[in-house]
């Protein structure tokens, strides 16, 4: 759902949809279908319009105050020892996954007691005669399809490539990609070292704005080297739990 520009037209069909008395939720998420926003946008809107409105009952917490206090101890008792897969293992026998536990943790500020888990080495997809090869090919003027088609691979992992090229300064810019795979379903993030890469160098790599890639991390629960995405989908997983 997008913003909605509250223009008299779209204030006008809100007031209507609103009717008369208090808005309840229900109402709210109806009306946000309707006018293709959000219930939160449609709620604020309308406590400006001086409309009453029902307030969002708080979810209660899938945490008893037992199972907080126990998760406390552990990761306490053992400060920089446990990852959170394995925190998630160890306590009462998996009954939280680790983005539950991560988000907890968070929520209670002991996240500095939980140990970082070990980089997974990544896997050389390329040979040094390859990678001699891809940048001459750039420097050459060579687009994206043209090194596809010499090292047989997909159009992502050449981008890949070519960003891990570009960030070790082997190449002056991105190769130009001639034509336009826009309408196809693809993931974005294919074939790139995600942790290793700032949000601008993925800007650049997958041609999305800032704000799209950090909406993709958030939802996916990917952290990369300035953007913890991880910490944000535990924190909204924690919060709708």
């Amino acid at each position: 759902m997008s913003k909605i520009n509250w223009n008299e037209e779209n204030t006008a069909r809100l007031v209507e949809l609103a009717g008369t008395g208090t808005v309840s939720q229900d109402q709210l998420i109806s009306i946000a279908e309707v006018l293709g926003t959000t219930a939160r946008s449609i709620g604020a809107k309308l406590r400006r319009l001086d409309f009453e409105v029902d307030k969002a009952t708080a979810k209660a917490s899938a945490w008893t105050p037992a199972q907080e206090a126990a998760i406390t101890e552990l990761v306490t008792s053992q400060t920089g020892t446990l990852t959170y897969a394995e925190i998630s293992a160890s306590f009462e026998g998996g009954v939280f996954n680790p983005k539950q536990v991560q988000g907890k943790l968070l929520s209670m500020e002991l996240f500095s007691h939980v140990r970082k888990a070990d980089k997974v080495k990544a896997v050389r997809k390329y040979t040094e005669a390859e990678e001699a090869d891809f940048v001459t090919i750039i420097n050459d003027g060579g687009s994206m399809e043209d090194l596809a088609t010499k090292f047989g691979k997909p159009l992502a992992s050449v981008r890949g490539k070519a960003l891990s090229l570009l960030k070790g300064g082997e190449i002056l810019a991105m190769p130009k990609q001639e034509k336009s795979n826009a309408k196809e379903v693809a993931d974005v993030l294919a074939n790139l070292e995600v942790a290793g890469l700032t949000v601008a160098e993925l800007c650049t790599a997958t041609e999305k704005s800032e704000r799209g890639i950090k909406s993709i991390l958030s939802r996916r629960g990917i952290t990369c080297a300035d953007y913890d995405g991880a910490a944000k989908r535990a924190k909204l997983d924690e919060k709708s739990a």
